[in-house]
């Protein structure tokens, strides 16, 4: 499942920003600090809103080891809207974000040859963050908020029933969940037109109550209440930029917090013994360079690069996350009237092949991921 920031993280929830390799945490200038670092919203005057929508469209394919086959993910493009409001008056400033960082699924043919490990599984999770921010002076501003995390898992499989002398069975998970989270964050302007940013957002411990069911001849098929416990991981962000005039540069160190997903269980009340998943997700670094130039008044252009480790080891690699270490290259533009700003991106993300041989999933063969992202974006400031 290609996404950003190592598995299931999309960190790209603006299209300025995904334009920058996502590397705004010192400079982003616009309402989606919200996200991105809102000790920088004092630094923004006045009322600001915008909305944008983040399409994904991934590719990828599964090969076997033993037979050659290639078996291709069914192909989706997913949706990712986000909304940020803020205002600011004086050195005091309050923000609004609403956006979906973890949100996407694959999708695998029923009959592939990996049915009896998982055929379908999605992750979503919208947060809700209101945050304050201050300016402390002209060097020193800090941002504080917190989070209502609403969150749904689904994950689908096959059961091998031919020594009954039965066709697959056909198991169903769901959940919801929702929890709470905060964010801080603080800009140290430095002299020389550097800026310097620290971020941090919380992980966030969710407990999934929703249904199991097993679609398979009685008295083998069963419905029954299931549960699980997920933890968003932690995001922590480094960031410094310089400005030459027209032409902003920032480099950010971004380290999200993997290992909070190191096993899951799910529960079942009807009595059967419960299910336990290994994972053994570790910590990861990513780099994101960025660039953006003002041409004119109303035209940017701007330009980035993300190194995006991967946090799943070899061992635990399966369909469910089949996410590998990847480069993405990254562009976009913003064209404004008035109060107005139209901002677009485009992201291509090339990930290394990931060889699943050593995976305890059983499953040998090698797993091709690749994504097409275009993020879109419309702002309003006063």
């Amino acid at each position: 499942m290609p996404l950003y920031a190592g598995a299931f993280l999309i960190y790209s929830q603006d299209a300025k920003a995904g334009g920058m390799g996502t590397a705004v945490s010192a400079s982003i200038d616009n309402a989606s600090a919200v996200f991105y670092n809102p000790s920088l919203l004092p630094y923004q005057k006045g009322f600001a809103a915008s909305l944008g929508d983040t399409i994904i469209m991934p590719s990828t394919y599964f090969r076997d080891a033993t037979t050659g086959q290639r078996f291709n993910a069914k192909s989706k493009t997913h949706h990712l809207p986000n909304m940020f409001v803020k205002y600011t008056r004086g050195d005091l400033s309050y923000g609004l974000g609403i956006f979906t960082p973890f949100g996407l699924s694959i999708e695998w043919p029923r009959g592939w040859t990996g049915r009896y490990v998982g055929t379908f599984t999605e992750v979503k999770a919208t947060y809700i963050n209101p945050v304050i921010a201050y300016r402390l002076n002209d060097f020193i501003s800090l941002g504080l908020g917190i989070s209502y995390v609403k969150s749904s898992v689904a994950m689908k499989g096959a059961t091998d029933l031919s020594l009954l002398g039965l066709p697959d069975g056909y198991t169903k998970l769901t959940g919801d969940a929702d929890g709470f989270g905060y964010n801080a964050a603080m800009t140290l302007r430095l002299p020389k037109d550097y800026t310097v940013a620290l971020t941090y957002r919380s992980a966030v411990d969710m407990l999934y109550e929703g249904t199991a069911r097993h679609y398979a001849p009685a008295p083998i098929g069963f419905h029954t209440h299931g549960s699980t416990r997920l933890t968003m991981p932690s995001i922590f962000v480094f960031g410094i930029v310089k400005q030459y005039k027209e032409l902003t540069i920032e480099g950010d160190l971004l380290y999200t917090g993997w290992s909070s997903f190191d096993y899951y269980k799910v529960k079942f009340k009807n009595g059967m013994a419960q299910q336990f998943y290994r994972k053994d997700w570790v910590n990861t670094p990513s780099i994101a360079l960025g660039a953006n130039y003002r041409l004119s008044k109303p035209l940017e252009v701007r330009a980035g690069y993300m190194y995006d480790k991967s946090p799943v080891p070899k061992r635990t690699v399966g369909p469910d996350l089949p996410n590998s270490t990847c480069h993405i290259l990254m562009g976009g533009i913003t064209y404004g009237i008035d109060h107005i700003k139209i901002d677009m991106a485009y992201q291509a993300a090339f990930f290394k092949k990931i060889n699943s041989s050593r995976s305890i999933t059983g499953l040998k063969g090698t797993y091709s991921n690749f994504a097409h992202v275009i993020t879109a974006g419309m702002s309003y400031t006063y």
